[in-house]
């Protein structure tokens, strides 16, 4: 995540100096030399920071100064976010600029009241300095660790894989076993490749070393070789693994990969041989091209398997059959825990540990992974209390976690590019088991600004479906539902996995479940948390008091039945100015007659982009949330009315009142919201250009507007010079219509008149209803 969130700063610093506003910033003396260091330091910690990254796992000092310039990094984005909303601010607000004489006036001299709070070019160059102070420290920190400069995105496997194995350790794969020997021994096509798929943990080396005992069982190769290729594919360290495999003596004095394959080509030419390739990374089909010219020339065919945690392996070394391999039920799990566990126990020990081992199984969630470490953990702990502590822990917090469990997870994490491991490791901010939809997840991430490589919005969503894609084909979400097309549309994260990147994160993503009947507190101060989730699972009180919140980026609150006090948003309004998405679920317990006024406080959070409210009661929102210069996305229900001043929101996208049924109008404001992508409902003057309410003309410049449309007019005739304005043809991106006359005059001449007045494109679908 460090080695993203400076990379983005680098790249925000750039920009802003083009800036005309920052020609003024620099009239504050000095400010400009600060900026010229802060750029050099952030520059010298970029080129040593991805090998710094991967270090931090194994040295606790080295994940402090990772924490360290984290903090620093976040403060810094924080302090741009405050000046480039000052001038969004001061270039839109009508009020203001009007209030300014014509004479030139300095910006940089300039105050800004963003919410509540008074923000001049003195106060920004001030915080560049305290922040310039700190970077120093921990550029000049970093010379202490030795870090390497070259990008290093995975740390190297040290264990190595073998063909051996006990047998009788590995439970419940014997009919994939015997199905994958069955496509092995048939004599289809000279090559034949086998592949078994799945994530870390999941048994495939083991399901591949129970396929070799078997196959040698039975003579059916001349020859069987085990190759261990890991992380990096190295031709000539493979090639001579095979010959070593296929009896060949020493391949040492071979020092050319030519000379390697053209005795492999040589030794299988009359042979039956067949080959494992365990733990496949590489995705780059010329790795394989010579290997497979060479194996070409064996008479007899190769038979070839190959074990890998990525879809995209699969496509480039041509597998005919796949096996994708399926989670353990939790009755295996607990074979193979208790046959570690239970090792030097007497028998009446094993019954009073059983039930409570049993619960530890599905812990495991389907891995054998997890089940053999969990047990090997268990055999050392002889008492039942022991047992049970190992029950209430997280995998995250157990004392095997990072060696045995973790460090395999860890090489799937180190090989993705560092700004998709920043939106992987945002993921564990949701609940174990929770669904995450694939389009709900890449708002998250544009609104955290991970997916800003890009400048245009539907880039965006691009580049964030091909990150979700990468993760999934990788094997790290689970699960998967595509839909009629292909695509996947939801998908589900395993606990080990997510256990994992709380493992990575911790103090920084803290989730917290509450399913106590009290009021009750919650303290962030001894944390560094800058995403926080909270799952309240019983009828509850949403805290009354979060403690240290002033640095919170993400605040999600999850379930149905709980209450919170006016009180209680106020204080976290007043507090949390740096939250960028609040996702909250307003209580159901109130009486339906009750209405909920959120505060005006909410004013105070200018750098928010994602704000929903999800209420059971009528929900008021204040004026102040016009404030809120880069909210992009308003997800809102049982709202009853919507604020006047809604224009000021200019780099709004995304407006979701479908569930509003309490709104008779919505503010004429909208129509100059030219930002506007996604609008699922609206209700729109049909009879006039109404001067304060929402009309169909003022679709005008709303030409981003896609995806489909829920649209409900009001008005007893049509006015067609009004229809006409709205310039429906244009918005290329709308695809559908679904339109209801509140009226209960509207007949089918009315029908007509607003479909000719429309001028629809031929593709574009109109539904009455």
């Amino acid at each position: 995540m460090a080695a993203a969130l400076v990379s983005f700063i680098l790249g925000q610093l750039a920009t802003i100096t083009f800036e005309t506003a920052w020609q003024e910033l620099k009239l504050v003396i000095g400010v400009e030399e600060e900026v010229r260091k802060l750029q050099s330091n952030f520059e010298a910690i970029q080129e040593v920071v991805e090998d710094a990254e991967v270090k931090q796992v194994v040295d606790k000092s080295v994940k402090r100064w990772i924490d360290k310039l984290k903090d620093v990094a976040y403060d810094m984005e924080d302090v741009l976010d405050e000046w480039t909303t000052a001038l969004s601010k001061l270039k839109t607000d009508e009020a203001e600029s009007a209030s300014v004489p014509k004479k030139k006036v300095r910006l940089s001299l300039l105050p800004f009241n963003l919410g509540g709070q008074v923000v001049r070019g003195y106060d920004i160059s001030d915080k560049i300095r305290r922040i310039n102070v700190e970077l120093d420290e921990i550029a000049k920190d970093k010379d202490r660790y030795h870090f390497a400069r070259s990008e290093i995105t995975q740390p190297r496997r040290l264990e190595r894989t073998t063909a051996y194995v006990d047998v009788s350790e590995i439970k419940g794969r014997n009919d994939v076993r015997d199905n994958i020997v069955s496509k092995l021994t048939s004599e289809e096509g000279s090559i034949q490749t086998v592949s078994i798929i799945g994530m870390c943990g999941i048994g495939k080396t083991a399901l591949a070393q129970l396929v070799v005992n078997h196959v040698k069982g039975q003579n059916s190769f001349d020859d069987v070789v085990w190759v261990c290729v890991s992380d990096f594919f190295d031709q000539i360290k493979i090639a001579r693994e095979i010959l070593e495999g296929l009896r060949c003596g020493s391949s040492r004095d071979l020092i050319s990969l030519q000379g390697l394959l053209d005795n492999i080509a040589e030794k299988v030419r009359d042979r039956k041989v067949f080959i494992v390739f365990d733990d496949v990374w590489t995705e780059r089909e010329a790795d394989w091209e010579a290997l497979r010219a060479a194996l070409q020339h064996c008479k007899h065919g190769i038979r070839i398997l190959v074990t890998t945690r990525k879809e995209s392996v699969v496509k480039v070394i041509r597998s005919s059959h796949v096996f994708r391999l399926e989670l353990l039920s939790d009755e295996i799990c607990w074979e193979i825990l208790k046959s570690k566990a239970y090792f030097g126990r007497g028998e009446s020990e094993r019954r009073d540990l059983e039930d409570v081992g049993m619960r530890i199984a599905k812990k495991c969630k389907g891995l054998a992974l997890a089940a053999k470490e969990l047990g090997s953990l268990l055999r050392q702990k002889r008492r039942r209390v022991e047992w049970e502590r190992v029950l209430n822990s997280g995998f995250w917090e157990l004392e095997i976690a990072e060696e045995y469990i973790f460090r395999p997870l860890l090489l799937s994490y180190y090989d993705l590019p560092s700004t998709i491991r920043r939106c992987l490791l945002y993921c564990a901010i949701f609940p174990k088991d929770y669904v995450m939809g694939k389009d709900e997840l890449i708002v998250h991430w544009k609104m955290q600004g991970f997916l800003n490589s890009v400048d245009d919005d539907s880039e965006m969503e691009l580049k964030g479906e091909e990150y979700f894609e990468y993760l999934a084909d990788r094997s790290l979400f689970q699960d998967l539902e595509r839909d009629d097309y292909g695509n996947i549309f939801v998908g589900k994260m395993h606990d080990l996995v997510h256990d994992c990147l709380l493992f990575m994160t911790k103090d920084e993503i803290v989730t917290k479940e509450v399913d106590s009947k009290e009021t009750w507190n919650l303290d962030l101060v001894s944390k560094r948390a800058r995403h926080s989730s909270i799952k309240i699972s019983q009828p509850n009180s949403f805290p009354i008091c979060i403690n240290g919140v002033e640095k919170l980026r993400t605040l999600i609150t999850i379930g149905e039945s709980y209450d919170v006090t006016s009180e209680g948003l106020k204080k976290l309004f007043s507090e949390a100015k740096c939250l960028r998405l609040l996702d909250f679920q307003l209580p159901r317990i109130r009486k339906v007659s009750e209405e909920i006024q959120v505060p005006e406080e909410i004013g105070n959070l200018i750098h928010l982009r994602y704000l929903t409210f999800l209420s059971y009661q009528s929900l008021e929102l204040p004026e102040s949330v016009c404030d809120l210069r880069n909210l992009e996305y308003l997800n809102i229900v049982n709202c009853s009315e919507l604020p006047k001043e809604m224009e000021k929101l200019i780099n709004l996208k995304y407006l979701y009142t479908r569930d509003c049924n309490r709104l008779s109008h919505y503010p004429k404001g909208i129509g100059r919201l030219t930002s506007l992508q996604r609008l699922d409902r609206i209700i729109a003057r049909v009879d006039c250009n109404h001067t304060k309410d929402f009309s169909v003309g003022d679709f005008e410049n709303l030409d981003l507007l896609r995806g489909d449309l829920w649209l409900e007019l009001e008005g007893n005739w049509i006015n067609i010079e009004e229809v006409e304005r709205a310039k429906l043809h244009k918005k290329i991106h709308l695809m559908e219509l679904r339109v209801v006359f509140r009226s209960n005059n509207a007949g089918l001449e009315m029908k007509d008149n607003f479909i000719k007045a429309l001028n629809p494109r031929p593709n574009f679908h109109i539904h009455f209803f």
